[in-house]
């Protein structure tokens, strides 16, 4: 669709005195130094990327036959893994010592695990419906959990052995057994939140006011519960917290689309961009949130934004990246000019990572690029 914007500025762009020189193209990269560019020689890098101090982890896939774990590291041959028995298409990966645990889907859309070492399957668990690799009580495990119709049973298993450690309690998500409307889940699908009715006070002779709640499968018990004080805040909170996939930490634009709110735990915080969030299209908007709070934002620059409209001239087509601490402040640390491209973004150890947007095919990408900032 032609905007009026676009319209305007065409009219002044092609409206050049004669004999004007056209402006220096705008630099490409600003703020950083590329690192480091893995591609595909053939297929595409998967989404699935991981890290830890030392090396990374991606996937090379052709999405139908190939499906390949690369380890690579500093001044050693990558390593290279056949994935294609375990899954063509991972979803997750996590690197532990010498072995790397992937999550995928099968030929059925569920999904399954397999910890693989030295190149071989372990020991493989589900299929189920997710399968998340959560910390809990300070131990890092394997939350199934598998939902048939509204029933929910999830169980925690080893990641050392893959071994079941805990099994939990059936959950009927429509609410009626517990007299619970679910809302959002968190920790794998193994904690639920949402509104638990009232109960009925003897004493008073009625029934107590309803309250926000979390249900834990795993325990089959209720904590954290808490009076509803503003219903319209609440709901509207509800409304994103439902909306983040099993998530409580992400970054979203604020309820009126004027700014953008860091949510960690499932609270919200503001977020100050040192530019004008106007300049940059809200579609765009990418969020990447490190365990000590630190937020790191990704937007692309709008190159026929108002500004760029008064001005008569285009904006080059950025891709900016912020980063924010506790004050909530986010300063711009770098740009890649990214004309017509799309990226997906990340941040490993204080480096930016991009992954290339193929045209038309949002799994995956054509290459895989970091960048330590200046």
């Amino acid at each position: 669709m032609v905007t009026r914007h676009c319209i305007v500025l065409a009219v002044a762009l092609i409206s050049l005195p004669v004999g004007a020189q056209p402006a220096k193209p705008p630099p490409s990269l600003v703020g950083a130094t590329e690192v480091q560019s893995f591609g595909a020689p053939i297929g595409f890098v998967d989404d699935a990327i991981a890290f830890d101090d030392q090396r990374l982890a991606y996937v090379v896939a052709d999405g139908s036959t190939k499906t390949e774990l690369h380890i690579a590291q500093p001044n050693t041959p990558e390593v290279v893994t056949d994935l294609s028995p375990v899954t063509l298409h991972p979803i997750a990966l996590k690197l532990l010592g010498a072995r790397t645990f992937v999550v995928g889907l099968d030929a059925n859309n569920d999904q399954i695990g397999a910890m693989l070492d030295k190149g071989k399957v372990a020991w493989k668990v589900g299929p189920a419906t997710h399968i998340t690799v959560i910390t809990r009580e300070g131990a890092q495990r394997i939350a199934i959990d598998r939902v048939t119709g509204t029933r929910h049973e999830v169980e925690l298993d080893s990641l050392d052995s893959g071994k079941r450690v805990a099994a939990g309690h059936a959950f009927e998500s429509d609410g009626k057994a517990l007299d619970f409307h679910l809302n959002h889940w968190s920790d794998g699908w193994t904690k639920a939140y949402g509104i638990k009715g009232g109960e009925w006070d003897r004493k008073e002779n009625q029934r107590t006011a309803d309250v926000e709640a979390t249900y834990d499968l795993v325990t089959g018990k209720f904590s954290d519960r808490h009076p509803i004080e503003d219903l319209f805040e609440q709901r509207k909170r509800f409304q994103v917290l439902a909306d983040a996939n099993g998530s409580l930490d992400f970054v979203r634009l604020s309820w009126d689309n004027t700014g953008i709110v860091a949510w960690r735990a499932g609270k919200s915080a503001p977020i100050e961009l040192d530019q004008a969030l106007a300049h940059y299209d809200p579609k765009s908007l990418q969020g990447d949130i490190e365990p000590d709070g630190t937020v790191w934002i990704a937007l692309k620059v709008d190159p026929v934004n108002p500004d760029a409209v008064a001005r008569k001239k285009a904006d080059p087509e950025y891709l900016d990246i912020f980063k924010a601490g506790a004050d909530g402040k986010a300063v711009r640390k770098m740009r890649v000019l990214a004309t017509g491209v799309r990226h997906r973004f990340g941040v490993i150890h204080d480096k930016v990572w991009l992954l290339e947007r193929s045209n038309g095919f949002d799994r995956g990408g054509k290459a895989l690029t970091f960048y330590s900032i200046n």
